[in-house]
């Protein structure tokens, strides 16, 4: 009969043989369209309400989905390519946490607990394997080795609920203080501080509802400035984060037009500025760009004649903007093309 020893050894040959194989096949590059839709459902649309690209029928999402497949012909590295995409489109569209920073004991710490468990238990079954020896050789049960028996299924069942209890800290909801980090006092001004203190605050108070205010006008003044890559990102964060009705006007508003500026999406654009207007109805700058696009991308100098005359009936207009409207009102009305 083998000795306990040898039949000890077989078993951890055979299961070092499990686990070459599984790593294998766990670690065998998948088929090309298999890898670009797992890519896709990583990243989130940038003109979406919360929609993967591999989900979503915008063209945006086709153009990012075309760019994942043909990084993958050339030969890129999914990490390469997901933060292709991000720098390309916008850097908070990532929909999966990466395994770093903070989230790197979300993915570590169950696979610690488990080896450590295991080790322990092995340990236990090395140093007393009773069951293997006749029944009149049998030694007692060490209370240490129970002990260790009994510490080893311990850390096992501490692995779970490590992994468990840090999923639901990820996904717990908002906490009930609403005050804000880094701010100083209920006086502060977004329109004092630069881009970088605005993105600093905003990041300190990223799970606080009450910071859509301030992410908003950061939104705002990259719209403002033509950096649309930037805009997108804080603009899809206030929308996910219940805005009152005249934040969520003003984001749609801002995205319908850089997905048509920025992406001749004229469609589209209109749908994202309709959807705020359905919020706040008078809002004359979203029917000035509403007629742009329509002016602009889809030809109809009527209907966005007609869409200026209403902006300039509106009071209170800023004197540039209503210089502007005035100037593409005698413009659509005389029937001349998109300036």
């Amino acid at each position: 009969m083998p000795s306990p020893s040898r039949r000890t050894g077989s078993w951890l040959v055979l299961a070092l043989l499990a686990v070459g194989v599984a790593m294998v096949v766990v670690t065998a590059p998948p088929p090309a369209e298999d890898r670009a839709q797992a890519i896709g459902s990583q990243v989130r649309c940038p003109v979406c309400q919360g929609e993967a690209i591999v989900d979503s029928p915008s063209e945006t999402a086709r153009n990012m989905m075309d760019l994942v497949r043909a990084r993958i012909d050339e030969g890129l590295t999914d990490q390469q390519i997901i933060d292709e995409l991000l720098t390309s489109y916008g850097g908070s569209l990532l929909l999966n946490p990466p395994a770093r920073g903070a989230t790197l004991w979300l993915w570590l710490a169950p696979l610690v607990a488990l080896g450590v468990g295991t080790a322990m238990v092995a340990r236990r079954f090395h140093a007393a394997p009773a069951d293997l020896l006749p029944a009149a050789a049998a030694p007692p049960v060490s209370p240490t080795l129970s002990r260790r028996w009994i510490w080893g299924a311990a850390v096992l069942v501490l692995g779970g609920a490590v992994a468990v209890a840090t999923v639901g800290q990820f996904q717990q909801a908002r906490p009930e203080d609403q005050s804000l980090s880094g701010v100083a006092g209920e006086d502060f001004d977004p329109d004092s501080v630069s881009n970088e203190t605005l993105e600093a605050v905003v990041a300190a108070n990223a799970d606080n509802p009450a910071i859509n205010g301030m992410r908003l006008a950061l939104a705002n003044r990259y719209f403002e400035e033509g950096n649309y890559q930037q805009a997108f990102g804080h603009y899809e964060i206030v929308l996910d984060n219940q805005p009152a009705p005249n934040e969520a006007a003003n984001a749609f508003t801002r995205l319908g037009w850089m997905v048509f500026d920025g992406n001749g999406e004229a469609d589209l654009g209109i749908e994202l500025i309709d959807r705020g207007l359905e919020l706040v109805p008078n809002d004359a700058f979203a029917i000035y760009l509403k007629g742009r696009i329509i002016w602009c991308g889809q030809g109809d100098a009527d209907t966005a004649a007609d869409l200026f005359s209403s902006v300039l009936s509106s009071t209170g207009l800023d004197a540039e903007i209503q210089d502007r409207v005035e100037t593409d009102l005698a413009a659509a009305a005389a029937g001349e093309d998109c300036q």
